[in-house]
């Protein structure tokens, strides 16, 4: 328990030291090579003249409070521009308050707090991650067993296939491809059997037209539902999620399925399965008892790097589906320069991936305790 405790705490300071890194790396890209202005621009609104520019550019950091104008400052003037160190030290600050800025985002910001912006699309964007990687999950592991346990068979032959495909087919592609067939050719009463965008469709042939509507508790609209006792908004949730998250989980499930068949091949030859064998016990037992209780260790340590892919593959997804979650909004941030967005959403990010493995090493050290030493 004692070294367990020891390996989770160095566990911890180390997450820390990556996640300030990126942050590191993160503000500097964003901020050392474009303008200056680039950093006050979701301050500044048409009505306001030079000098509410540049006591903005000083309130956040970027310019000296010597600057003689904004006409230096956008001309980034020597006297004008705080070193790059410093605005860190100030940005850093507003991070840790709270304060991240305004948005600027066409259509999706409106003015208001990044935070804010962020905040109202994240549920969506961490439900279809979240189904994208129990999907995977559901259908790998299986997917790899059946494979390990009977090599060179039909099944071997037909996960490699998957395998095989989920590598090579872009995931755009994919979507577009889905949403040919199951929204133009294969229909019900005139309408695709699925929804071709949309969080919360209504217009397709298995969808419930009036689902009536559901308290915002988490703002994601499988949970919400549930939480509201709504099904008919729950069965909507969950039909608008089936071609994103196939989608999603597509090209990771591929990969998932051929490193249980990997891990699982190579236990089925170990001695110890010989015996189990050899006992006459049965053939399940022998594999999920025995084989997949040693196979599973090195799948646990490529969840949480799938996870991080699926995390960013969202961004795709949303786009095609039409989805408002973060990924969404992140690539609009990107062709309006919006700074702030964009640094909230890749230190969220990194986040979310860093303690994501380190709950794979944390369960890793529990199923395996020699790792700990």
């Amino acid at each position: 328990m004692v070294r367990l405790v020891y390996f989770l705490i160095r566990r911890a300071i180390l997450s820390i030291v990556v996640l300030t890194g990126i942050s590191l790396i993160v503000f500097y890209l964003g901020r050392a090579f474009l303008s200056p202005s680039v950093a006050v621009t979701p301050y500044i609104t048409p009505r306001m003249n030079n000098v509410a520019k540049l006591a903005q550019a000083q309130s956040v950091g970027v310019a000296t409070l010597g600057c003689p104008s904004w006409t230096a400052f956008v001309q980034r003037s020597s006297a004008c521009i705080v070193p790059v160190y410093d605005q860190y030290l100030t940005w850093a600050r507003m991070v840790f308050s709270g304060n991240w800025g305004y948005s600027l985002i066409p259509g999706i910001a409106g003015g208001q707090t990044t935070w804010n912006v962020f905040w109202l699309r994240f549920p969506v964007t961490a439900e279809l991650a979240i189904v994208g990687g129990l999907l995977t999950v559901v259908i790998a592991l299986p997917l790899g067993i059946i494979s390990a346990s009977h090599r060179n068979k039909l099944a071997d032959h037909a996960s490699r296939l998957i395998a095989l495909s989920g590598y090579s087919m872009p995931i755009f592609w994919l979507g577009y491809v889905l949403q040919i067939i199951f929204v133009l050719y294969l229909k019900i009463h005139g309408s695709g059997i699925l929804p071709a965008e949309g969080i919360l469709p209504t217009n397709c042939g298995l969808c419930i037209r009036n689902p009536g509507a559901v308290t915002s508790y988490t703002g994601a609209g499988l949970v919400d539902s549930l939480a509201s006792g709504n099904l008919p908004y729950f069965w909507d949730s969950v039909i608008g999620l089936v071609l994103p998250a196939i989608t999603l989980s597509f090209g990771s499930l591929g990969l998932l399925a051929r490193i249980v068949r990997s891990s699982m091949v190579d236990a089925l030859k170990q001695d110890y399965i010989l015996l189990a064998r050899s006992k006459g016990l049965k053939e399940r037992t022998v594999i999920y008892r025995h084989a997949l209780k040693n196979a599973i260790l090195p799948t646990i340590t490529v969840m949480g790097l799938l996870f991080a892919f699926l995390f960013g593959g969202v961004i795709i997804i949303e786009d095609i589906f039409s989805l408002p979650g973060v990924g969404q909004a992140s690539l609009q941030a990107t062709y309006v320069f919006d700074i702030n967005f964009l640094e909230l959403y890749t230190l969220v990010t990194a986040i979310i991936i860093v303690v994501a493995n380190l709950t794979v090493d944390v369960i890793y050290s529990i199923v395996d305790p020699r790792i700990r030493l």
